[in-house]
C-alpha cells in the first residue's frame, strides 16, 4: 500500500478563477525519492500542501478529492496529527521559523510532542549537528543569513523525525557547503527508509542525490511521471530550465570581461572605508574597503553568513557600520534616513515578507514612486511596465499575499523597478524562480541600464551561471572579509576561490568545459545520451 495516495485531487484558491490542481492523481510508496519539477506557478508548493494538511485546513478555496498519508485522509486529519507524520521545508523559510533563538525554534515541535526535556536537548543537538549549524545554537534568527535560515528550518523538521519529508525550494539560499550537506542528508534520509519529496528549480543538483523518480507539473497538472531522468530532457525548453541559460551565455561573444556589455566605469556610485559591522557584538564584517562605480555591474558571492545581505542594508542605510563609514555617490549613509536613499538605492530583500504590506499589487508596485516625487501621471504607465516585465500583471487587483513564492518575489521586483533607481541592488533574485520569470526581469533591468536608468547592478547571488549572464565584476566575501576581487568569469574559473568562498562551480565547469571555450554540452541532454553539442 502507497504511504501517499492521491486520487482526482483539484484545488482552486479563493479569490482566484483558475485551478491551482487539476484532477491529480498520484502514488508514492514508502522510501521513495521523488522530485517535483515545473516552472514557477506550476502547482507544486500548492500540491505539498496538500500533502501536509496546510490545505484545506489553513488555506480556503474549492478542494475535491482525497489525499491519504500513511492511511490518514488528510482533510479529515487534524494539523497536529498529521505534523508528526508529514515534516515539511516551507519555501517562504520565515513563516517556519517562530522563535527568536535557533536552539528554541529547533526545540519547538519537539516541546509540542511533550517529550522530556532531556530527549528535546539529545535531538537539538544531534539535528544542529547534522545541518553544520551548532555553532549558531545560540544566535537571533533575525539576525542570520538566507541560507542559515533554511538550515534551521531543515533542522527543525529533523528533529521531530518523521517518515515523509516534504521540501520545497530547498536549495534556493544555499552555498555550495549547503547545497552538498543537503545531498548528502536526502541520501542518508533515503538510506534510513525516509519517503521524500522535493520540489525544486535546480533540478540538476537534485537528480546529483539519487532521485527514484521525476513528476513533472504544467498549469496544475502533472504531465510527465517518470523514474527514468532522461526524459527530463524533453522539457528543458517548456520548463526553461537553466540549461538554456548555458546556450546563451556560451553564445554571446562577451564585450566585457564578465559576460555582457557594459558602459565604461565612471565615478564611485558605492564606496565602503574600512567598514565594520556587529550584530550584538558578533562580527560579520571586518573592515570592508571597496569601491562600486557608476556603469559597473557587480556580483556579491560568498558562503552563508559570510556578510553579503549584510552589505546590501548598509547600503540602503537600514543598517549603519559599528565602525568606519558608507558613501553613496559621495554622502554617507550614517546619518540618512531610508526614505532619503531609496530613490537612489534601490534593494529587493531575499525575503518577500521583509517588503510586502499593500493591500493589492498595484499599491505595492505604485508606493515607491508616490512616495519619491515621481510625477503622478507618470505612475500608472511605470506600473504596468513593471508588471508587465516581472509577469504579475494579471494579480495587480489581488492581495499580493495571495500569491505563490514565486509571484511575491516577482511583485518586490517589480516595486524596486518602477522607481527605477540609480543603482539596483538584487538579493537572491533567482530563489524559488523559474529560469523564464528571472530572465524576464533581469533583460529588463539590463534594457534599464543600457538605457541609463538604472546606472549600477549589484547581484547578491549564490547562482554562478547568473553572475556570468548578467555581471562583469565578482566580489567575493568570506567570513566578513573581501577574499576576491576581479573579473567574473576569471575568478569563477579559479577552484581556489570557489574553495575559499564556499562557492558552487558553475555549471559549465562541472560539466568539464573552461568558461571561455565556444560550445557546451547540455547536462539534461548527456542525461539522454546526446552528443549533441551547442
Amino acid at each position: 500500500m502507497p504511504i501517499i495516495e492521491i486520487k482526482d485531487l483539484h484545488f482552486t484558491y479563493a479569490g482566484k478563477r483558475e485551478s491551482a490542481l487539476k484532477g491529480i492523481n498520484l502514488n508514492i510508496e514508502e522510501g521513495e525519492f521523488v522530485l517535483v519539477a515545473g516552472r514557477s506557478g506550476s502547482g507544486k508548493s500548492t500540491l505539498l500542501k496538500c500533502i501536509n494538511g496546510l490545505i484545506p485546513h489553513r488555506y480556503m478555496g474549492r478542494y475535491s478529492g482525497e489525499v491519504r498519508v500513511k492511511g490518514l485522509r488528510v482533510a479529515e486529519t487534524k494539523l497536529s496529527q498529521l505534523s508528526q507524520v508529514v515534516g515539511t521545508v516551507m519555501q517562504e523559510v520565515s513563516k517556519q521559523l517562530v522563535l527568536p533563538i535557533v536552539s528554541d525554534d529547533v526545540a519547538f515541535g519537539l516541546c509540542n510532542q511533550c517529550l522530556s526535556l532531556e530527549e528535546v536537548k539529545r535531538r537539538v543537538e544531534l539535528t544542529l549537528a547534522r545541518m553544520g549549524i551548532s555553532h549558531l545554537r545560540d544566535r537571533d534568527i533575525n539576525e542570520l543569513s538566507g541560507g542559515e535560515k533554511q538550515r534551521v528550518a531543515i533542522a527543525g523538521v529533523l528533529a521531530m523525525d518523521p517518515p515523509v519529508i516534504l521540501m520545497d525550494e530547498p536549495l534556493a539560499n544555499l552555498d555550495s557547503e549547503g547545497v552538498s550537506l543537503l545531498q548528502q542528508l536526502i541520501r542518508q534520509l533515503k538510506g534510513e527508509g525516509r519517503t521524500l519529496i522535493v520540489a525544486e528549480h535546480r533540478v540538476e543538483e537534485v537528480l546529483e542525490a539519487g532521485v527514484d523518480r521525476v513528476v513533472v507539473m504544467e498549469q496544475g497538472e502533472i504531465v510527465e511521471d517518470t523514474r527514468d531522468p532522461r526524459a527530463l530532457a524533453k522539457f528543458v525548453g517548456r520548463l526553461k530550465l537553466p540549461a538554456e541559460m548555458l546556450v546563451r551565455s556560451i553564445k554571446a561573444e562577451p564585450t566585457a570581461p564578465g559576460g555582457g556589455a557594459t558602459t565604461p566605469a565612471g565615478r564611485a556610485a558605492v564606496e565602503f572605508r574600512d567598514v565594520w559591522f556587529s550584530y550584538d557584538g558578533k562580527p560579520v564584517l571586518l573592515g570592508v574597503n571597496l569601491v562600486i562605480r557608476e556603469g559597473e555591474r557587480v556580483a556579491l558571492l560568498g558562503n552563508n553568513g559570510a556578510g553579503k545581505s549584510t552589505m546590501a542594508k548598509l547600503m540602503l542605510g537600514i543598517l549603519k557600520p559599528t565602525r568606519g563609514d558608507v558613501l553613496v555617490y559621495g554622502v554617507s549613509t550614517t546619518n540618512r534616513e531610508v526614505y532619503e536613499l531609496a530613490p537612489i538605492v534601490g534593494l529587493v530583500f531575499q525575503d518577500p515578507f521583509a517588503m510586502l504590506f499593500a493591500k493589492t499589487v498595484k499599491e505595492e508596485i505604485s508606493f515607491g514612486p508616490l512616495n519619491t516625487g515621481v510625477p503622478r501621471d507618470e505612475i500608472p504607465s511605470r506600473v504596468v511596465e513593471a508588471a508587465e516585465i516581472c509577469r504579475v500583471k494579471h494579480l495587480l487587483d489581488h492581495s499580493p499575499f495571495a500569491s505563490s513564492h514565486g509571484e511575491k518575489k516577482r511583485i518586490c521586483v517589480a516595486s524596486i523597478l518602477s522607481m527605477r533607481p540609480k543603482v539596483l541592488v538584487l538579493d537572491e533574485p533567482t530563489a524559488g524562480q523559474d529560469y523564464e520569470s528571472y530572465t524576464s526581469f533581469m533583460e529588463f533591468v539590463d534594457e534599464l541600464i543600457r538605457k541609463d536608468v538604472v546606472k549600477t547592478l549589484v547581484l547578491i547571488t549564490h547562482d554562478t551561471d547568473l553572475a556570468i549572464e548578467y555581471t562583469d565584476r565578482t566580489l567575493v566575501l568570506s567570513n566578513g572579509k573581501v577574499i576576491a576581487d576581479g573579473p567574473t568569469r576569471r575568478l569563477l574559473a579559479d577552484p581556489e576561490v570557489l574553495r575559499r568562498g564556499k562557492i558552487r562551480e558553475t555549471s559549465l565547469i562541472r560539466t568539464g568545459r573552461a568558461l571561455t571555450g565556444g560550445f557546451e554540452v547540455i547536462r539534461l541532454r548527456e542525461l539522454q545520451g546526446s552528443n549533441s553539442k551547442t
